[in-house]
């Protein structure tokens, strides 16, 4: 699960970042209720297709590197 700010593009920001290290998207769901957000974000947890546990590591740390997500809550 990834916090995205709640603002037209940021979910196609992290989409791109997911392409651009070559995973496909094989599902998103906007997480609202349930988490701790702030008025100005959203959850979304993605399903990816990926070349294994080495690539979806990958994948995961490029998206805490670029701040989409907090410590514990993508794995």
């Amino acid at each position: 699960m990834a916090r995205v700010p709640d603002r037209p593009g940021s979910l196609a920001r992290l989409l791109a970042l997911v392409a651009g290290r070559g995973a496909n998207l094989l599902d998103v769901q906007h997480i609202r209720e349930g988490i701790d957000l702030h008025v100005r974000e959203s959850a979304v947890q993605l399903v990816l297709e990926t070349r294994g546990p080495e690539h979806a590591e990958q994948v995961a740390q490029a998206v805490r590197e670029a701040g989409y997500a907090e410590p514990g809550l993508l794995g």
